[in-house]
């Protein structure tokens, strides 16, 4: 049947977008901190290079599918929150100084920690479940299923979201002073 709105090609052209997305995007993180000289080869090679892996392995493009949509939103909600306070009379250096100065960076980068959480988690749930599964009995053995466990249990886990928080508190409160 035809439809007028038919995204179903899309989906065939994903690995495509993953490779796009990747290159463009490591190409521009490349020449803006010039981690590998200023040279735009180099840059060009190491992006081009990135981005076939991320395409053909199937995982890591998955990741890159799931969490695209979700920062461009989160990009578009920034671009239009500046773009309202711009129009009701606030000047550009108050906002950058809001940017620069308050908790807004660091509350953006938990969101975004947090919404790669929720892909990883996605992408990687299955596997890491063969590990964790509780009170299930696990016939896997070995080093991996070790570590897995150890990594994964969830006093583990809660200790380390622990510390981070306090790192983090202490070194917000530490600035202030």
């Amino acid at each position: 049947m035809a439809t007028p709105v038919d995204v179903s090609l899309l989906a065939k052209l994903a690995p495509i977008f993953v490779f796009l997305v990747v290159f463009f995007g490591i190409y521009a993180v490349l020449s803006k901190i010039k981690i590998l000289g200023v040279s735009k080869e180099i840059n060009l090679v190491v992006s081009f290079v990135l981005g076939v892996i991320f395409m053909f392995t199937p995982g890591v493009s998955n990741v890159v599918i799931i969490v695209t949509p979700w920062l461009v939103i989160l990009f578009l909600m920034i671009i239009v929150i500046v773009t309202l306070f711009l129009f009701v009379g606030v000047k550009e250096s108050t906002v950058s100084k809001v940017f620069e100065e308050s908790g807004v960076a660091w509350f953006l980068i938990i969101v975004v920690i947090i919404i790669f959480g929720f892909v990883l988690s996605q992408v990687y749930g299955p596997l890491i479940q063969q590990y964790t599964a509780d009170g299930q009995p696990i016939e896997k053995q070995g080093v991996t299923y070790d570590i897995a466990k150890i990594i994964f249990n969830s006093k583990i886990l809660t200790v380390a979201l622990i510390l981070v928080i306090a790192a983090q508190s202490i070194r917000l409160i530490a600035k202030n002073y």
